[in-house]
Formats: structure tokens, C-alpha cells, sequence
């Protein structure tokens, strides 16, 4: 595109230069979004939506066996908060560094000595917040059909599947606040995509703990049937999240549809007759209800994003259908 502009003037000294319609809606540019110029060597400037990368800087921990949790909060702290290079003192720190492994995506042991060890951040050049998104649902969306498996009649063992999926699902969202920070963004979308995105991380912290207890109150089919009820609200929410419109309904009739078979669960649970049965039921159903507010969490993210994309309150009128438990005319 060379498209020509003029340069016009405003007040006594603020030169100002339109942007081309095509361009700002293929970026789906708003008003109030944040430009960034940035004037290139030969006296060129480039426009962009994101600030420029900052450097990545180098963070020096102190580390001790004793204090395992405290070092790797330390650690993951100076992960997300950009770090490209983190050093570790102190005794136990190569312990300390195979977890921090193991929970953070990209980070490597490049140098070590009996003092000193170098922990380095990979780059990761084609990461984006929706693609981090869609992965995280995508692997928690998984997670719902295993965690059904092991209630069901065969009663298959699928904790150890399960933990590594939520493993992977903490290490993307750390990896999306790691992004965020890096890539400096300014625009209300991503507010409420972060939102989203700690909304997946709990659902998958909940189908965890909800496959752990299948080995006690396992096969259960009326368990099994409320984690897939769960799944389809979850994959509604998360549906108007990635196509950035209005729920039609499909989120409200999900919902409907869990409630009504959530009762039928807790009418069965108070027939049971074995306290400890009874209470090991109840705690899966406290989590299968938790599960769906996060997924009402995500929701409203979605809608809240929209309506933030909106122009005028005109534009309002138009569409309609479940969003949730808020808002006038948004049902």
C-alpha cells in the first residue's frame, strides 16, 4: 500500500495525518486504541498497534533447598515479568532449575557452575495472545473427555494424562503474561482476554482435582454425564471468545442444560447412604459448579470485549442472545 496523505494542522501546532479506512479495518482498529511511531534510522517512521520489544533483561535470584516455594514464586515472577536471562545462587539450585523447567515453556539450563547457575528464555518470534488461547482451550477441552473416561463404566486411569495436560495449560498462561509484558499491550481487547485466559487455567486446575477423585467414587455415569454437560457450556463461552461476537443462544441452552442435569445429580447424592461416598460426591459437584462459573467468567469477557469494540450505543441494537447473567437487554 503507498497510499499518499496530507498533512493537515490543528490548533497552533499539532500537525495530524489520517490512516486509511482499509487499514484500520483489517486491524479492527477502534477509537481510544494506542498508535505507536517509531522514527527509523533513514528518517522514516513506522507505524504499529504494538510498542517496540524492549530488552530483555537479566534477573539474579538467591535460592535455597529450604525455601523451594518461595525461590520458584521468585522465579516465575522474573519470568513473566520479561526476563530473557535469569541466574540462580544458592544452595539447591539445580533442583530449584529442573522445576522451573518443568513449568515454564522455553526456559533451558545454558551454564552452570558449583556457584552459579544460567537459566535462558527461548524466543519465541510467532507467539500471539489468541493462538496461546486457543491452545490452552484446546488442551483443556481434552481434559472434559478424559475426565469423563474415568467415571464412566470402564473407568479408565487417566490422572497421569491429565496432570501433564494441566501442566501444560500453566505453562501457557504463565507464557501469555510472559507475552503480554514483553510486547507491551495497551488496547482493552487484551484486558479481557487475560481474563479469559486465567478462566481456562482454573478449569483445568477443577478437572484435575475432579479426576483425582475418580479412583474413590469412580465409575460413576451420572458424574461422567455432568462433566460433558460442563464441556459444552465451556466450549460455548469459549466459541463467542475466539469469533468476537454475540452469543446466539448456544451458551444459554448449555447452561439450561447442565442445571437441569445438575439436579438430577445432587436429588441422586442425598439417596446416598455412605457418608464418606456422599461427601467425595458432593466436593465433584461444588467443582463441576465452579467449573461453570469460570466458563460464565469467560462469557462475559467475550461480551465485554465486544461491547468495548462498539463505536456508538447505537450499535447495540443490533444482535442478541444469552450472554450470561448481566447486562439490560443482553439475556
Amino acid at each position: 500500500m503507498d497510499t499518499p496523505r496530507k498533512i493537515q494542522i490543528t490548533g497552533r501546532n499539532t500537525f495530524i495525518v489520517s490512516l486509511p479506512h482499509e487499514w484500520i479495518s483489517k486491524r479492527s482498529v477502534n477509537k481510544g486504541d494506542s498508535i505507536y511511531l517509531n522514527e527509523n534510522d533513514d528518517g522514516t517512521l513506522t507505524l504499529s498497534l504494538k510498542q517496540a520489544k524492549r530488552g530483555l533483561k537479566t534477573c539474579n535470584i538467591e535460592v535455597s533447598k529450604n525455601a523451594v516455594e518461595a525461590s520458584m514464586r521468585n522465579i516465575v515472577s522474573a519470568y513473566v515479568g520479561g526476563a530473557g536471562t535469569i541466574i540462580l545462587r544458592g544452595q539447591g539450585m539445580s533442583t530449584i532449575a529442573e522445576e522451573a523447567r518443568r513449568v515454564l515453556a522455553g526456559v533451558e539450563i545454558t551454564d552452570e557452575t558449583s556457584d552459579v547457575l544460567t537459566l535462558s528464555v527461548l524466543s519465541f518470534e510467532d507467539v500471539n495472545i489468541d493462538g496461546i488461547i486457543k491452545r490452552a482451550f484446546n488442551v483443556t477441552n481434552s481434559m472434559f473427555e478424559l475426565s469423563a473416561s474415568a467415571y464412566s463404566d470402564k473407568g479408565a486411569d487417566v490422572y497421569t494424562e491429565i496432570s501433564r495436560k494441566e501442566d501444560d495449560v500453566d505453562r501457557l498462561y504463565l507464557l501469555l503474561l510472559r507475552t503480554m509484558c514483553i510486547e507491551g499491550f495497551s488496547s482493552r481487547e487484551a484486558v479481557f482476554k487475560a481474563i479469559a485466559a486465567k478462566s481456562i487455567e482454573k478449569v483445568g486446575d477443577h478437572l484435575q482435582d475432579i479426576c483425582s477423585d475418580a479412583k474413590a467414587s469412580g465409575p460413576n455415569p451420572l458424574v461422567a454425564g455432568l462433566i460433558e454437560r460442563s464441556a459444552k457450556v465451556y466450549a460455548a463461552a469459549y466459541r463467542a471468545l475466539a469469533t468476537n461476537e454475540l452469543d446466539r443462544g448456544q451458551f444459554a441452552e448449555a447452561k439450561k442444560e447442565y442445571l437441569a442435569y445438575l439436579q438430577k445429580a445432587e436429588a441422586t447424592l442425598k439417596k446416598e447412604s455412605d457418608t464418606s461416598r456422599m461427601l467425595t460426591l458432593k466436593a465433584i459437584l461444588d467443582k463441576s459448579v465452579k467449573i461453570l462459573r469460570y466458563s460464565e467468567d469467560m462469557m462475559e469477557s467475550s461480551t465485554d470485549m465486544y461491547f468495548a469494540k462498539m463505536e456508538s450505543v447505537a450499535d447495540t441494537h443490533e444482535g442478541a442472545g444469552g450472554q450470561g447473567e448481566r447486562g439490560g437487554s443482553v439475556n
